[in-house]
């Protein structure tokens, strides 16, 4: 009974705590957030969580409280603004641990009626931190397996075009036609500040952004172009490397199949065991019932 009491009071406090830190950072109530949500929603304008407004505003206001480190700072800023989050990266850091404070909060009760319960959502509220805190970095790094994976044809293409024309802004604005979502997102801003600027820095800058070894060759072959060297022989070459790497990977990729039919596999046959030693079972007792 007085676990249970504990209980429903660290429930009423959590509760009062949350309406008065929602008062304290100006956030519109629960009706108002829901309604404002769903205009956002049918516009199609934003797709973001109830939870995730709140979060966010309150690790704004909480964000100058954290210091980061110079370097880690403008590698995470860096890594958010190629993810397309809008936060700086205190405020991101913030968030990540709120959010793992949140859920940390969560099993508080628990260590006065089941302590093995509050440990268990205690290590949840750590993986709730590293989920939250490195889901930019998993953006950028499928964002960057995607650019890589088109990186042969945009290689082909230039190699093709080195034949009759040297313009490197052509070749770039004419691969743009065909090139995908992510690619083509990189080469409209990489356009942009060739025609704007420099283009070796325009090219360095495309280099730093994807962070990707294949693109670095492709882009050190458009700086020898650019400073007027014949790189046909150097594409063909890079050309023939980028394949080989395709294929391998393709393999790779194809290598896998086999072990994922095979875990199915054995799940299949655990099921068809199972079935068998409930029905065995269920006979054996029914037959037991006969001689007592």
């Amino acid at each position: 009974m007085t676990g249970l009491l504990i209980l429903f009071a660290a429930a009423f406090t959590g509760f009062g705590c949350y309406h008065l830190s929602c008062a304290f950072v100006d956030v519109p109530t629960a009706q108002t957030s829901r309604m404002m949500m769903l205009a956002k929603k049918q516009t199609g304008t934003s797709n973001e969580k109830l939870f995730d407004v709140y979060l966010t505003k309150i690790a704004g206001k909480l964000s100058p409280l954290l210091k980061l480190d110079p370097i880690k700072k403008s590698r995470l800023s860096l890594t958010l603004d190629i993810a397309g989050i809008p936060l700086t990266p205190e405020c991101y850091t913030m968030k990540a641990f709120l959010t793992a404070a949140a859920t940390g909060l969560l099993g508080v009760p628990f260590f006065m009626i089941m302590p093995l319960m509050g440990l268990l959502i205690m290590g949840l509220a750590v993986m709730v931190w590293f989920s939250t805190y490195y889901k930019a970095f998993d953006l950028v790094k499928k964002r960057r397996k995607l650019i890589e994976a088109e990186l042969p044809r945009f290689a082909v293409s230039i190699q093709q075009g080195l034949a009759t024309d040297r313009d490197v802004l052509k070749l770039l604005t004419s691969y743009r036609r065909i090139a995908g979502p992510h690619l083509g997102q990189e080469l409209d801003t990489t356009v942009a500040d060739m025609r704007t600027g420099n283009y070796e820095n325009a090219l360095l800058h495309f280099q730093n952004r994807v962070g990707s070894t294949m693109l670095s060759d492709i882009v050190r072959g458009l700086i020898g172009t650019l400073r007027g060297d014949d790189q046909q022989m150097y594409f063909k070459m890079l050309v023939f490397d980028m394949r080989q790497i395709e294929q391998n990977n393709l393999k790779k990729e194809a290598g896998k199949r086999p072990k994922q039919m095979q875990k199915y596999s054995m799940m299949m046959l655990f099921c068809i065991l199972l079935i068998y030693v409930v029905v065995l079972s269920v006979e054996v007792v029914g037959s037991l019932g006969a001689f007592f």
